[in-house]
């Protein structure tokens, strides 16, 4: 992300009163900036470092804006801060060892709070046991190296769609995702799709390396961006992925996720293709999103969508889609009768993410025009649709 977006995000959390900027000098964004706490100085709540700042929400010190957020996140999910648990220094033969306690935060937070939150976040949900937003990456329990691969990716905050959809599909919720174009919603579904199987690996849950999770998205080029996406929140992680398209051999989809793969992102008829003449194992998989549901349900794709869903063995269900029709829900309530709805934003306004520009040419020049714009840096970038 660059500096004028990361600058974006936190200003939209300023306005909420998320946070609010301090005047003397320069706030520490991070909690490893911040230096430890010396003998009798305030310490963080969140992590035991020096507690250069108050929260203003909390009156509790905190070290940077990075602990700020996870102290605001715990109280949301219902948890305040111990007031006590400053770090315990032990002393030793020649060294002093700081110990924090990781069960500082106790007792509950209203409804009415958490609500406020949402408000504030133009976040609606709608469903039973709804775990609460979380306002940064590292309140939800991600490996290490995911969350740096999200820093690197340019996710330096959470959008709103992602605040509240990610811990909910980390619970193992079924969920009906929407929001704008441009939201994030694709992130929001697959940081818990890394997340869980890349753990399973680790804490050697999958001895064999069948497909843990499964997207299905209505075209081809969805397909190679979930799947780019994919690749770029798992590097360095035990992850691989194999694309199920039309374009492409047959064989070479079949031999990869043969050799072990732990995502498969497809079209509907192709995996159905596929499915009919080779023998793939479904068996393990426990993820399955529906990309862009709207739109694969005005192509046609639902009774293939639906044989595909009943050759698995009852797994999460996550319905992504920019608008709600009745063909969703009715959709969806064939599927699983426990879901959550998770929704970011007005769908009735118009999305600011979407800009539209009318250019007047003659006839003759259409095509010419239209590939001179396309070919030029200084006007779009993909993906672009073509009417």
């Amino acid at each position: 992300m660059d500096t004028e977006k990361k600058e974006q995000n936190l200003g939209s959390l300023y306005a909420l009163g998320i946070l609010e900027e301090i005047a003397e000098g320069p706030i520490k964004e991070r909690c490893k900036e911040q230096r430890e706490a010396l003998l009798g100085e305030p310490c963080c709540v969140v992590c035991g470092r020096y507690g250069e700042y108050i929260c203003d929400e909390t009156d509790d010190d905190i070290c940077s804006k990075e602990c700020k957020q996870i102290l605001l996140s715990k109280v949301a999910n219902g948890l305040k801060p111990n007031k006590n648990s400053n770090p315990i220094k032990l002393p030793a033969n020649d060294e002093c060892f700081y110990v924090r306690d990781d069960r500082s935060y106790s007792g509950s937070c209203s409804i009415n709070h958490i609500n406020s939150l949402r408000q504030r976040l133009g976040i609606s949900v709608r469903g039973e046991s709804i775990p609460a937003p979380i306002l940064s990456f590292s309140s939800c329990n991600l490996l290490k190296k995911l969350e740096e691969n999200l820093e690197n990716a340019g996710y330096e905050l959470p959008t709103p769609i992602q605040m509240q959809a990610i811990p909910a599909a980390l619970l193992k919720k079924n969920l009906i995702i929407s929001a704008d174009t441009g939201s994030g919603k694709t992130a929001a579904f697959l940081v818990p799709i890394v997340s869980y199987c890349s753990q399973a690996h680790v804490r050697h849950l999958s001895n064999e390396r069948k497909p843990l999770a499964m997207v299905l998205t209505p075209t081809r080029e969805l397909c190679i961006q979930v799947e780019d996406q994919a690749k770029v929140l798992a590097k360095g992680l035990p992850f691989k992925t194999a694309l199920v398209v039309g374009g492409d051999p047959m064989a070479g989809q079949v031999h990869r996720i043969q050799k072990g793969v732990e995502l498969i992102v497809a079209t509907p008829g192709r995996l159905i293709d596929l499915l009919n003449k080779h023998d793939i194992e479904l068996d393990e998989i426990c993820m399955l999103v529906l990309d862009e549901v709207d739109c694969m349900l005005q192509r046609g794709f639902r009774d293939q969508v639906m044989q595909i869903f009943k050759a698995l063995s009852n797994p999460q269900l996550l319905m992504v889609s920019a608008t709600i029709s009745h063909e969703v829900e009715k959709m969806a309530s064939l599927m699983t009768r426990e879901l959550i709805y998770v929704l970011a934003g007005n769908p009735s306004m118009p999305n600011n993410s979407v800009k539209q520009v009318v250019i007047w040419v003659e006839s003759k020049h259409k095509k010419s025009k239209l590939f001179e714009i396309l070919t030029s840096k200084g006007h779009f970038k993909p993906p672009v649709v073509v009417l």
